[in-house]
């Protein structure tokens, strides 16, 4: 008994098991008893786990270490989401020379890498991943690590997207995570969406020695990108996880690429970004910048921003998504004129288009894009999951018909 007692110690010091336990074996120890069947099976099972933390064994289903892996350089693989090829850092959403002519505020967002995605092709039967991010602030008081600075894995699984495994760092800038174990081995394509809220310097996909990696292959070249400009909305706050951005949603439902181009809190139409947005290709325009723009700001700068774009791109389709109701919306009808005025400046900017001859210019009305019952916000104005999900829902049947336009 007494090897027995100094085993059942070293179990508690060794993680609390058995604590419960020490009581009842001290009593029969000092007592004389017999200990019962299901005493001794207990005092077996802390042995054992007693015995395999001194020998610095894993108990049986804790994940084991990860040390035969190969590690792959996402830069080597697919990179979706990047717009221009000339940036300053490798995963950057703007160019290079665009520092110092748009705003600092959008110059230092666009190295947050919302939006980007590696696609790449594997048969390994689990998955890791390894990142360093730029920013020490890994979360947000409204927005968890996961979506700033997490990574997010998809798979194609039966013809469809479908979420595999995310990870965020917990203390420091780069992270080593594991995000999915027991798959069959056979190859499949997977998605891995980096932080929104957060850049990144390096990413590593890490798969088994024996397993390949290598970049999907390309997508149809007439798959051009749906590219979204806005505001915080837009570049994902405050999605729990980069794939539940709404962006990242429609992307993944219309089974092509995106580029995210929102802008926390700075999406402001200024005509410098609007040349920007020009010189993109991409299947269609979705601009959502009202939540960050007043009435007379957008009277003055959207009709600028379209005209570039419809220059360069005459026959691209552009879609206009009205300022979101607050989740409050329903009770607090004193404060509706607030962002319904920009609203109808949109809505009239939409008609004159259309009227002089812009066919190929759609709209999505705010009403119902968060839903009716005030829970689709974190805080009044941030979409959750939920909220990204119905703002899907909300704009997919407009976004089907622009890109019908497009072919």
């Amino acid at each position: 008994m007494r090897v027995i007692w100094w085993s059942v110690k070293l179990g508690v010091a060794a993680g609390g098991c058995g604590l419960k336990m020490v009581p009842m074996i001290r009593k029969h120890t000092q007592e004389g008893a017999s200990p019962s069947p299901l005493l001794l099976s207990a005092i077996r099972l802390i042995v054992c786990i007693s015995l395999q933390f001194l020998a610095g064994v894993q108990p049986a289903g804790a994940a084991p270490a990860d040390v035969n892996l190969q590690w792959v350089d996402a830069a080597d693989l697919c990179l979706e989401g990047k717009g221009w090829t000339a940036t300053k850092s490798f995963y950057d959403r703007l160019p290079a020379r665009a520092e110092g002519v748009v705003p600092p505020a959008v110059w230092g967002l666009a190295q947050d890498s919302a939006g980007m995605a590696i696609r790449f092709t594997t048969d390994a039967k689990r998955i890791s991943a390894r990142w360093t991010v730029r920013s020490k602030t890994l979360a947000m008081t409204h927005m968890p690590a996961s979506g700033v600075s997490g990574v997010d894995l998809y798979i194609r699984h039966r013809g469809e997207w479908r979420w595999l495994g995310a990870a965020r760092p917990d203390d420091a800038v780069t992270a080593e995570k594991q995000l999915a174990s027991g798959l069959g081995g056979e190859p499949h394509d997977f998605l891995l969406y980096l932080p929104l809220y957060n850049g990144v310097s390096k990413v590593e996909i890490g798969v088994p020695a024996e397993a390949k990696c290598a970049a999907s292959a390309p997508r149809a070249s007439s798959a051009k990108p749906i590219l979204f400009y806005g505001t915080s909305i837009v570049q994902g706050g405050c999605a729990s996880r980069p794939g539940m951005a709404y962006p990242a949603i429609l992307g993944r439902r219309f089974d092509g690429p995106t580029i995210n181009l929102g802008f926390s809190g700075s999406a402001r139409c200024e005509a410098e970004v609007g040349q920007l947005l020009a010189e993109l290709d991409p299947s269609v325009y979705v601009l959502d910048p009202l939540p960050n723009m007043s009435a007379d700001l957008v009277a003055e700068r959207l009709p600028e921003v379209l005209a570039a774009i419809r220059q360069a791109h005459p026959r691209t389709p552009i879609v206009l998504v009205e300022n979101v109701e607050p989740g409050s919306a329903a009770v607090t009808g004193g404060r509706r004129p607030g962002w319904t005025k920009s609203n109808e400046t949109l809505r009239k900017i939409y008609d004159e288009r259309r009227k002089a001859g812009d066919r190929r210019l759609f709209y999505v009305p705010a009403r119902g894009l968060l839903g009716e019952d005030g829970q689709g916000t974190v805080d009044g104005v941030h979409p959750t999951d939920l909220g990204f999900m119905r703002m899907a829902d909300g704009i997919e049947p407009v976004l089907k018909k622009a890109l019908r336009a497009a072919r």
